[in-house]
């Protein structure tokens, strides 16, 4: 296959998914157990790398639109069944040269999956913040008062995280809404922010200065396709 079943304008990419990270529960603070091929696979890379990464609640697509990055609807494992299917972090085993840069596209394992260890879920959302160059946090297109608190959650535990001086730390971040089908507002950025802030009203400047870039993009019902940049 050498098309893109979803738009001309992203390639197909050729490779598969590969699992690179997953959690033990061995006591209260548990193991993160990495995949020493995944690993090769990323040390191998010479060029810029800038990582993408799809988060979000189980359940609610992101491993189909992870694959829409890549051009394709059999690359992440989908599921059928109402448990979440991605479990801990994988990887395209193929990172893709775009812009004088390796893309590497990550899919995460939904942050509020019932058969989860709360304590991974928290771990699991700040790793994705700390090694991601783009962060997709994919929503319903109805903002409700639990997707803002999650990221608000997570950003606010992140912040307490003191990377070194000559590291930035702040990634890009893309809100997705999926299936929205209200009526647009003037601007989907000011939108959220404005539903952030009904939960914090310090949630909207919080997040203005976590993240290097942000952005929100709808996705009507039927649509999969929106421009982001790498």
């Amino acid at each position: 296959m050498s098309s893109n079943p979803f738009s001309k304008k992203i390639p197909f990419r050729k490779g598969n998914p590969m699992h690179l990270l997953d959690y033990m529960c061995l006591d209260e603070d548990g193991a993160i157990l990495l995949d020493e091929q995944a690993l090769r696979i990323l040390k191998k890379i010479e060029e810029p790398i800038s990582i993408i990464t799809v988060v979000g609640s189980y359940r609610r697509g992101k491993s189909y639109f992870a694959n829409t990055l890549l051009g394709r609807h059999d690359g992440f494992k989908l599921g059928s069944s109402v448990n979440g299917c991605t479990k801990g972090i994988d990887i395209w085993d193929t990172p893709f040269y775009h812009k004088d840069k390796r893309i590497v596209i990550i899919d995460c394992e939904g942050i509020d999956d019932p058969n989860q260890e709360v304590p991974w879920a928290n771990k699991l959302f700040i790793l994705c913040l700390a090694i991601s160059s783009t962060l997709i946090y994919n929503i319903n297109g109805i903002v409700g008062r639990d997707d803002i608190e999650k990221l608000f959650l997570m950003t606010k535990i992140a912040s307490h995280i003191q990377p070194p001086n000559e590291y930035q730390f702040l990634p890009n971040l893309v809100v997705l809404l999926r299936d929205f089908q209200l009526d647009s507002p003037p601007d989907f950025v000011e939108y959220f922010l404005d539903r952030l802030s009904k939960v914090d009203h310090n949630a909207t400047k919080e997040i203005k200065k976590f993240f290097k870039k942000f952005n929100v993009y709808p996705i009507p019902v039927g649509i999969i396709l929106f421009q982001v940049s790498f």
